[in-house]
């Protein structure tokens, strides 16, 4: 793949800056609830007019310049759905205009977007199946970074013909892989400038080597988990979806830990923006493996196709 942005998709990097800096970022999340944040219906609102929802169109198979914008969203921490429009909405028949949530079916724990979705998409091992409106839902607390609620009773919905499940969970890999890049690289990019303006034994702890090191970890694993999210967005396939989603998994676990160790005490308050992002990093976490663990799928695809 081509590592560097054509002219349109550096206008779409742009543009998102632009929008972005004025209906997104920490502050807005904070005025919406911080890490119990209320759903941004009206970041949706300006994404669907300056037309960004319309970056892959439906039934298309390069879904790169939708995942360049969402990326954007994700390090601005955005609190709506727009990952599941972008890159996953595009694999149905019918259009999805307002907040949506994706389940698996079955699944009875709590669920992202779920008390302010217009509709509920069901995703099993043989269909596809469209809730709207979805059953009611009760406002679930929690610190994970996205308002979440638990529904009050299964989720049915009409089944989509010619829909093929292992295609829409695959972009919903895509989505998941994606959407973690970006709080990944929130979280490092913050503790970078942290540890330059922290001082100790009069000098910055960004100039000890082994913070050095720690945090050269985590821009390896951030920059290996976005490169192959975007090559999942450009070639569409399960296998690429497995592998980025796989890898952006376990960026997570290196980046959490650093982060954190190197933000000290203050790594732990609310008035610190650290948590906003890797709180995300535990609901994606658990929400990927909702659609069953990525490296064991990846594993077993590569080995079928050896």
């Amino acid at each position: 793949m081509d590592f560097f942005l054509n002219d349109d998709q550096q206008a779409v990097r742009d543009a998102m800056g632009t929008l972005l800096g004025r209906h997104a970022g920490p502050r807005r999340l904070r005025d919406l609830g911080g890490d119990q944040p209320a759903y941004d219906r009206d970041l949706d609102k300006h994404l669907e007019t300056a037309g960004f929802f319309d970056l892959a169109p439906a039934g298309s198979r390069n879904r790169l310049d939708a995942a360049l914008a969402q990326e954007a969203i994700s390090v601005a921490l955005g609190s709506s759905a727009t990952s599941y429009r972008l890159l996953v909405a595009p694999s149905l028949p019918v259009p999805i205009l307002g907040p949506v949530a994706f389940v698996a079916d079955g699944h009875r724990g709590p669920v992202r977007f779920g008390a302010d979705a217009d509709a509920v998409v069901v995703v099993s091992e043989t269909d596809v199946r469209l809730a709207v409106p979805p059953p009611t839902a009760d406002r679930t607390k929690s610190r994970l970074g996205w308002p979440v609620g638990r529904f009050s009773s299964a989720v049915q919905g009409s089944t989509l013909d010619g829909v093929d499940p292992q295609d829409v969970v695959a972009w919903l890999r895509v989505a998941l892989a994606i959407e973690i890049v970006g709080a990944l690289r929130f979280a490092t990019d913050l503790t970078v400038r942290y540890v330059m303006d922290r001082k100790q034994f009069g000098r910055p702890i960004g100039s000890f080597q082994a913070v050095q090191h720690g945090l050269a970890e985590c821009a390896v694993a951030v920059e290996g988990a976005r490169w192959l999210a975007f090559e999942a967005a450009e070639i569409g396939s399960p296998e690429t979806a497995c592998t980025a989603l796989a890898h952006a998994v376990e960026a997570t676990r290196v980046v959490f830990a650093r982060t954190h160790q190197y933000s000290g005490a203050l790594g732990f308050t609310q008035e610190y923006d650290l948590h906003l992002a890797t709180m995300r990093l535990v609901a994606l976490r658990a929400e990927a493996e909702s659609f069953g663990r990525p490296a064991i799928l990846s594993a077993r695809q590569r080995w079928t196709l050896v």
